[in-house]
């Protein structure tokens, strides 16, 4: 696997090839915690979600962004430095980790926590410490770095990483500078050389070139002022505990992922979260007919005759019978006349009337209400009779 880092301006900072198990792993978080000082909030990009890379990214909680296959060529060509000559030139795997760093960058692809197996979710706290221990060995190294800048310079001269093996090695077996100049060092330099190649840092020539490489540059740089033989053992003493500090990290570094290796197998497709297949529908237990397939119809079949059914006969609109005329009859003028016609109408009051049905409006709605009942004035046979004057004795 090729793995790509690049910056927030999406310039290219490292591009390593990185081994697809738990060892791949340890170096991708090496790489993350050297450029960027940590691995939190760092999001990563991958090309599918079947590497075991991407599933301990995954069971550790890391935001993953997953490009679809067809999709890496065009990120490849779109995100591409076509002024880079060493882009331009590079193997297609290099250039589709520069143009998925580069469009995660950019937004085009989102950054996400995805899901883990089971088998692996249950290594998250040992992911944890394996993360916490990538983080203190960048701060370890940094540490060393600092170190040799103020008590051995030219050791930074000769490893522009000192925290790498081979230097880290070399600088333990040779603290301080005094080591190396004088007569009689070439014998301790091959001793030295010997002895770490037999301890399986490097072969020997490649130790013997890096002790060599020192020795130049301990040649060309002045030695501090202020800084006498007298005090050459505490300096010694000090770069050895802080390559210590940095060599600590690496053991322990060295043990998590160890025990990922044993812990983390390769998880089977079968065995990890799948999605359900879509089920066939089962099919009948017998074929279903339509009910027309009983019976079944002509090619040209004529319209049945149908007998006209009689229809209601409209309703013909009623007329409202005109309102009886009014009884007409003339008020008498006499006075015995009126007194009888104003004790009938008191008694015609005081009557009670019958209260109206209240449902004979709802059952016979077009009805005619029947005329008012005027009670007739009494009839006067005989003509009235004058009161006789008081007669006067």
């Amino acid at each position: 696997m090729t793995a790509a880092v690049v910056d927030d301006a999406g310039r290219l900072i490292d591009v390593c090839d990185i081994s697809d198990d738990p060892v791949g792993y340890a170096e991708l978080g090496a790489l993350l915690a050297e450029r960027s000082g940590g691995t939190t909030g760092i999001a990563v990009a991958a090309d599918s979600a079947d590497h075991q890379v991407t599933l301990l990214l995954a069971a550790a909680g890391r935001l993953l962004a997953i490009a679809e296959e067809e999709m890496l060529d065009t990120y490849a060509e779109q995100f591409g430095d076509d002024e880079s000559f060493e882009e331009v030139q590079a193997p297609q795997g290099e250039r589709r980790a520069v143009g998925l760093a580069r469009a995660l960058q950019a937004g085009t692809l989102a950054a996400t926590t995805h899901g883990a197996p089971r088998e692996l979710i249950t290594l998250r706290p040992v992911l944890a410490a394996h993360e916490a221990l990538a983080t203190g060995r960048q701060g370890a190294a940094m540490a060393l770095r600092e170190v040799l800048r103020e008590l051995y310079p030219a050791a930074l001269r000769a490893y522009p990483d000192p925290a790498e093996p081979v230097p880290l090695a070399i600088i333990d077996a040779l603290p301080e500078p005094g080591l190396l100049i004088g007569p009689g060092t070439r014998g301790r330099e091959q001793a030295v050389a010997a002895q770490l190649a037999e301890a399986g840092v490097a072969d020997l020539a490649t130790v013997t070139e890096a002790i060599a490489s020192l020795r130049i540059a301990i040649g060309e740089t002045p030695r501090r002022t202020g800084i006498g033989t007298s005090i050459t053992t505490a300096v010694a003493e000090t770069v050895r505990h802080a390559v210590t500090a940095v060599r600590a990290c690496d053991s322990g570094i060295t043990s998590l992922v160890g025990l990922l290796a044993e812990k983390a197998t390769p998880v089977p497709a079968a065995a990890r979260p799948p999605v359900p297949p879509a089920r066939p529908a089962p099919p009948p237990a017998a074929p279903l007919r339509a009910v027309r397939e009983e019976a079944p119809e002509p090619a040209h079949r004529e319209p049945a005759h149908r007998e006209p059914v009689p229809s209601a006969p409209a309703a013909a609109p009623s007329t409202p019978l005109p309102p009886p005329p009014r009884p007409g009859f003339s008020y008498p003028t006499a006075p015995a006349a009126a007194a009888a016609l104003s004790s009938a109408r008191a008694a015609a009051i005081a009557t009670p009337r019958p209260a109206a049905e209240p449902r004979r409006a709802a059952e016979s709605p077009r009805a005619t209400p029947p005329p008012p009942r005027i009670t007739e004035p009494p009839r006067i046979t005989e003509p009235p009779r004058m009161p006789e004057p008081p007669r006067i004795t």
